[in-house]
């Protein structure tokens, strides 16, 4: 009886690896056509290239891939420059509020252009950048804090960057406490 399932178990292996030769199995009809010897190439052309860059899993864009900041000695000028020039634009009270608006705005980040865009220039007390700004903070290369003097007090600024090739914006601007 053992010889007997045996038997029809090696039968069975047997008819089901022969329905599967040529590549078809057993209750598929078998193809007229030839298989062919040399596979054709489709049209690359036809397709849409596939994007370069990451693709983000939120939003299904692509994202290219950006340098990571260091800091270094042309990061360290940068910074300080951009607080320098964005506290020159900030520290002008005797501007309308449009004009000072259109000067300050371009150097801010967005979060930092809805938090300025109603300040009325007459109500900052400083009027004039006095002295060298100075980095005081650089725990990270995307945000640094700079110190620059006014008639005012010392004003601090916080600007943040994106990348090592992306311009520093300002997030905040903190007046001295004598100023306030």
């Amino acid at each position: 009886m053992q010889r007997t399932a045996l038997a029809a178990l090696a039968l069975t292996a047997a008819l089901t690896l022969s329905a599967c030769v040529g590549g078809q199995q057993a209750n598929e009809p078998a193809s007229s056509n030839p298989p062919s010897a040399t596979p054709t190439m489709p049209d690359l052309d036809q397709f849409t290239p596939a994007p370069t860059g990451q693709l983000d899993e939120d939003t299904q864009e692509t994202a290219s891939p950006v340098a990571v900041p260091t800091w270094d000695e042309a990061s360290r000028t940068s910074v300080i420059k951009a607080a320098e020039t964005a506290m020159k634009a900030f520290a002008r009270p005797s501007l309308d509020q449009k004009t000072w608006w259109a000067d300050v705005q371009p150097l801010l980040t967005q979060q930092a252009s809805a938090d300025y865009s109603y300040v009325q220039p007459a109500s900052i007390p400083a009027n004039k950048v006095t002295g060298a700004g100075k980095l005081v903070d650089d725990s990270s290369a995307y945000v640094g804090v700079v110190e620059v003097p006014t008639n005012a007090g010392t004003y601090t600024l916080i600007l943040n960057r994106s990348a090592a090739n992306a311009p520093w914006k300002v997030s905040r601007f903190t007046p001295p406490e004598e100023a306030n």
